[in-house]
């Protein structure tokens, strides 16, 4: 499968890792973090940060105690995202799309905002809902990961846990209560004053 992925190597961010790994620190953030994790990732690739392993993990608990406590929806992301780049002094927009149960719709949108992310350089925060039918990725479900690249016929390449994984989104929505993006847009200087007048 041929994908179109962001310009820098997410290894090389992540020491060795490709993305970050909510396994690497406390229990708490072993079993909610998944979310942290994803927005340190966006945060991380558009810093241009490039970490030891002690400053991930650091990084990453600290995402996870300001922002993330807890198990987290496309909602809970969405505001955690605002608050984290108010905090910062920059505002943004986030786009969340959802596809139930497989619905073609909804999946079409996702991957068109897929697409336009990825080919302006922002990683793409995914969650995958509850499993309803065994089959496909058995492990993956309740969990937040970050496409990095898209290819044809719904496939994506994803960051999970330090891994480079490629997920399949029809097969994976048709098994899934629901999948979504939250897609994440730094707005420019003047993107803001459009947007408040």
């Amino acid at each position: 499968i041929e994908f179109t992925i962001l310009n820098k190597s997410f290894h090389s961010i992540f020491d060795g890792l490709y993305g970050g790994n909510q396994h690497l620190s406390t229990k708490a953030l072993a079993k909610y973090g998944c979310g942290s994790v994803t927005l340190n990732n966006f945060v991380a690739y558009k810093e241009g940060k490039s970490y030891v392993r002690e400053e991930l993990i650091k990084d990453q608990n600290e995402m996870f105690r300001k922002y993330l406590l807890g198990p987290t929806t496309a909602l809970r992301f969405k505001l955690a995202a605002h608050w984290y780049y108010m905090r910062q002094g920059k505002s943004i927009r986030v786009n969340i799309i959802h596809s139930y149960l497989g619905g073609n719709f909804g999946l079409r949108r996702i991957m068109l905002e897929i697409k336009r992310n990825i080919d302006l350089d922002n990683p793409v925060p995914l969650i995958v809902g509850l499993k309803l039918k065994k089959g496909y990725r058995e492990g993956l479900y309740n969990h937040w990961v970050t496409v990095t690249g898209y290819g044809d016929h719904f496939k994506v390449l994803v960051s999970n846990n330090g891994k480079r994984e490629v997920l399949d989104l029809k097969e994976l929505s048709e098994k899934r209560m629901f999948v979504a993006t939250a897609a994440i847009r730094i707005l420019e200087k003047n993107q803001k004053e459009e947007i408040s007048s």
